[in-house]
């Protein structure tokens, strides 16, 4: 199983005191499909199609980009302020407040309408550029919990040659490369497949013969 899946799951549970944890099967999966899944991984495979098969990859930002990069840098240092806390749980929550705000922009835009009128190629390509940084951002902030699928996004995707750091959250990508799978859902049946490995293994245990015991 996919490790980063648990450091998500744990992160998102934690707060600045110290409490118990207690692991439940059923919210592990439905937060990891849902969150990483469904929310982050979901803005890169669905605009990242348009731009690699109308403009090549190349990014093209129009409006106020001002205000965009502003935005960015108000979420990174709330997200920052909760990393030193040690309130990563409200970390991850407003990550993923961000990503419903870009997911939701996104499907508002229709960029699958767009993409069907060639008068409206920069507006399509503007759109996703937009969905696309949020994208980036989103990435930065995560990397603390998710090191290994970021340095596959910032190396892999955005072609930088090293891993992200947090001044990228107030630059825009210029470009990217055609999407590659990045994260699988959770399935049910490892999570059963791996229980039932401990619940095998505590059986030979307690069925095991005992050693015998000598009189003195």
């Amino acid at each position: 199983m996919n490790p980063e899946w648990l450091r998500y799951y744990i992160t998102a549970k934690l707060n600045g005191s110290v409490e118990d944890l207690d692991f439940n099967p059923d919210d592990f999966i439905a937060r990891v499909n849902s969150d990483l899944v469904g929310k982050y991984v979901n803005i890169a495979s669905r605009a990242a199609n348009f731009i690699t098969q109308h403009f090549d990859g190349a990014l093209n930002f129009t409006g106020d980009t001002e205000a965009l990069l502003t935005a960015g840098r108000a979420t990174a240092f709330l997200v920052h302020k909760s990393y030193e806390a040690r309130e990563f749980g409200k970390a991850m929550r407003d990550i993923m407040t961000v990503a419903d705000g870009i997911n939701h922009e996104f499907d508002a835009r229709r960029p699958w309408v767009l993409a069907k009128d060639a008068a409206k190629r920069r507006e399509l390509q503007n759109v996703c550029s937009y969905a696309l940084y949020g994208f980036k951002l989103l990435s930065v902030l995560l990397a603390p919990v998710l090191p290994e699928l970021t340095t596959r996004v910032a190396k892999q995707f955005f072609g930088l040659e090293r891993t992200f750091t947090w001044a990228d959250a107030e630059s825009l990508p210029q470009s990217i490369t055609p999407y590659q799978h990045l994260m699988t859902r959770v399935d049910a049946k490892q999570l059963d497949a791996l229980f039932d490995i401990d619940e095998k293994e505590s059986a030979i245990v307690t069925t095991a013969t005992p050693p015998p015991v000598h009189a003195t």
